[in-house]
């Protein structure tokens, strides 16, 4: 947790003790949303009265409210702009309210945050732009965007991350693993949107992992599938397009020259995997004759030994259970505590202890 000596003492100026301090960063900077036992699991506390005088001191000081569900759990939301102010993160939007999918987002990611401390995250804009334009000649260009327009001007703001999900190096092997996390969505439109804002950072760098973290397994073949396909132009093992073969196909359908239906598809598959200022260059080049086609080829192999990324996939989330249990007999309450459903299964062969709702 990179939580600073300032930060620490601003939120103590609040009237909160270091323990329950660190939570709160860490709930401000990933997640803005939080469960009780996701409180007690941090604090490593079992006691009801701890978690209800922290909880209590929140509510009391209006830094947080709560949303109460049928099954008897409460989500608490953690709103105040002073808090936010104290651990410098006042412009996180997660201050503002959200919609239900949001809100179960933000427990997952919170969930797995709280589950590997060990990991080093890069927590805010300003580090991950930091992070990757000193790692990438691109700079900016090749990295997720999105653009605000002021409400009461033209004034437009470039926002860079803004989904916010885990980003951290592991600690162990030192690999930057990316993130997605579904909180258990229908489809995976939203996945595939994601892959298309990160595409041109994903293909710049030379080895990452990245990890698929759902509450349920039923999307995690597809989810493969679906990252092979956007970032390699492929699926389940099928063929990318070459670059000369993108070329090519590209010039006739600049030309407006007549091109097949079926080629039509892999110049749409092409666009996805082939994008950057550096393809773009190629491509001016290869048209004035600058560039043989052998060159070509040798660059699909340089683009190939990028495969090296690793997908994974992680069953986590038992946070939601606080949306789902019929009965009010929510996690915080159930016989056997929190480590009875902590265990879950990463794909590849390893395997994770992660925090409930």
């Amino acid at each position: 947790m990179n939580m600073t000596a300032f930060q620490r003492e601003g939120l103590q100026l609040l009237g909160y003790n270091q323990r329950e301090s660190e939570f709160l960063s860490l709930v401000a900077t990933h997640s803005g949303y939080f469960t009780n036992r996701q409180f007690k699991f941090f604090a490593q506390t079992d006691s009801g009265s701890v978690s209800h005088a922290f909880i209590h001191k929140l509510l009391e000081q209006r830094h947080a409210s709560f949303r109460a569900f049928r099954s008897g759990g409460r989500v608490y939301h953690l709103f105040a702009r002073k808090v936010y102010q104290a651990i410098e993160r006042e412009n996180l939007r997660t201050r503002k309210k959200h919609e239900l999918d949001y809100v179960k987002t933000r427990l997952v990611a919170l969930d797995f945050v709280l589950a590997n401390p060990q990991h080093q995250y890069l927590e805010t804009e300003a580090e991950k732009l930091a992070f990757f334009e000193k790692e990438s000649a691109s700079g900016r260009a090749i990295l997720p965007v999105k653009l605000y327009r002021a409400r009461r001007s033209a004034e437009v703001t470039p926002r860079y991350f803004v989904d916010r999900f885990p980003l951290f190096r592991d600690h162990a092997s030192g690999t930057l693993t990316f993130t997605y996390v579904d909180p258990g969505a229908v489809t995976l439109d939203g996945f595939v949107t994601h892959l298309r804002a990160y595409v041109g950072l994903l293909q710049a760098l030379p080895k990452f992992d990245f990890l698929y973290i759902a509450p349920t397994n039923r999307f995690f073949e597809d989810a493969k599938s679906e990252f092979e396909h956007v970032l390699y132009g492929a699926r389940r093992g099928g063929s990318a397009v070459s670059l000369l073969q993108y070329f090519r196909l590209r010039t006739a359908w600049d030309a407006k020259e007549r091109v097949a239906s079926g080629d039509v598809v892999l110049l749409k598959e092409a666009q996805a995997l082939y994008v950057g200022e550096r393809i773009e260059a190629l491509y001016q080049k290869w048209q004035s004759g600058l560039v043989e086609d052998t060159e070509l080829e040798q660059e699909s192999g340089r683009l190939e030994l990028r495969r090296k990324a690793q997908f994974r996939t992680l069953l986590c989330g038992s946070s939601l259970i606080v949306f789902t249990d019929p009965l009010g007999k929510h996690l915080e309450n159930w016989p056997g505590g929190l480590e009875s459903h902590q265990r879950r299964q990463v794909s590849n062969r390893l395997s994770a202890d992660l925090p409930g709702g």
